[in-house]
């Protein structure tokens, strides 16, 4: 009987971390959970001149878009790249740095 060959991603990311997350992303999502949940219960701190509700929904709007973001980078991939929405924004943020030649 012959061998039956089984093609291998090797693109893939092992997922690492309670089979869920690779390292790429633990460490991604990770830091930014422990943000959210410290900037919603003593955020409220640094808006001393807003109500304890007014300032909850302020914090869980901006604890919002950042999670949104972080996500965003730890599990988009742009196909047309083959990079991670991450990946992708260093490249873009390095090439706009960098010096160009016109001729």
């Amino acid at each position: 009987m012959g061998e039956l060959v089984v093609p291998i991603d090797i693109t893939g990311e092992e997922k690492a971390v309670l089979a869920i997350f690779s390292m790429r992303q633990f460490f991604l999502v990770a830091p930014a959970a422990v943000f959210t949940f410290v900037f919603l219960l003593w955020g409220g701190k640094l808006t001393p001149f807003l109500d304890g509700t007014v300032s909850f929904i302020i914090r869980g709007i901006i604890v919002l878009l950042l999670d949104l973001f972080v996500v965003a980078c730890a599990f988009l991939k742009f196909e047309r790249y083959e990079q991670y929405f991450s990946e992708f924004l260093i490249t873009q943020i390095k090439y706009k740095k960098s010096q160009k030649m016109y001729y």
